[in-house]
């Protein structure tokens, strides 16, 4: 009887303890939004700020008037290099992260699995300034060399993203496929699917949910990468001929290099509106979130 009601005890205390820990987490995210948020919308109500229009629909960016006569807080520039770079970067690494998955999970021998595995997971967490680094002195002069340019851009940015993206991609995904019931597999198979028929139509559709959640965590990654792709973007500004081909090989900028260069050089309503970009880059990260775990939550096979 005591035993009991020491255990009984002992798991109150344990529930208790892990509700002050899950309250406090939340308590924190909520209070990082809040902080960011009370100061993001500064610029659109002081004196010598400017409006939400001119914010998300101008593309000159110059908050402390250096290369005019008066500050310019038009953001769309910058949001649109980081979406080039996400979505290009994401589009690139999905198929080879998805092939990668299913040449793990279906192709290999198991003791090559065990190998390639821990690589990959290992891969995962590699500190972004290698990763940038080595884009700096390898894949920036190659690419100078190959397009007769300084080898900077939205080019340089994409490659170097989707070597760390696809790690990411690559691992969620391998667990979705495992995920599901060899039961499947083998219900396919007997119907006289060949392999590639198996994992065409019966595999990947039964990690759909899987597989799409590994791609918005990718994205998620991706739109918020600061110091490896800001050494390989190299520039100030942003080009002049913004949706052009030309306009990857030339040294530009988009959100997180604005904000890891110029926030500490700023002040006034001028640093409010890098706190505005890091909000909506806060916000984006965010529903990246959401939606994976929406599509998590509609999986099949949990």
């Amino acid at each position: 009887m005591q035993r009991a009601q020491q255990t009984h005890l002992s798991d109150q205390v344990a529930r208790i303890i892990f509700l002050a820990c899950a309250i406090f987490l939340v308590l924190i995210i909520i209070s990082v939004f809040y902080f960011v948020g009370s100061k993001a919308f500064l610029v659109f109500f002081e004196r010598g700020g400017t409006t939400f229009k001119e914010f998300f629909t101008s593309t000159h960016w110059d908050p402390t008037a250096g290369n005019s006569d008066t500050p310019q807080y038009g953001a769309l520039g910058l949001i649109v290099g980081s979406v080039i770079i996400t979505f290009v970067s994401v589009i690139i690494a999905t198929p080879l992260a998805w092939g990668m998955a299913l040449f793990m999970v279906e192709v290999t021998p198991s003791w090559l699995s065990r190998i390639l595995q821990p690589l990959i997971e290992i891969f995962t967490g590699m500190p972004s300034v290698i990763l940038g680094f080595l884009g700096l002195v390898i894949l920036v002069p190659f690419l100078g060399k190959i397009t007769n340019t300084n080898g900077y851009g939205y080019a340089a940015a994409i490659i170097v993203l989707v070597v760390m993206i696809l790690p990411t991609i690559t691992s969620i995904s391998i667990d979705s496929l495992r995920a599901v019931p060899h039961s499947v597999r083998e219900a396919s198979l007997a119907l006289g699917s060949t392999r590639w028929q198996m994992m065409r139509s019966a595999l990947i559709p039964a990690a759909a949910s899987g597989l799409a959640t590994a791609v918005v965590l990718g994205m998620a990654r991706a739109i918020g990468e600061t110091l490896a792709v800001a050494m390989v973007l190299g520039g100030d500004s942003i080009p002049a001929k913004l949706f052009s081909l030309q306009s990857f090989f030339i040294p530009t900028t988009n959100i997180t290099r604005a904000i890891l260069f110029d926030f500490g050089e700023t002040s006034g309503v001028s640093q409010d509106a890098y706190w505005t970009l890091a909000f909506l880059l806060l916000v984006i990260s965010f529903i990246f979130i959401c939606i994976s775990r929406y599509l998590a939550s509609r999986s099949v096979y949990r």
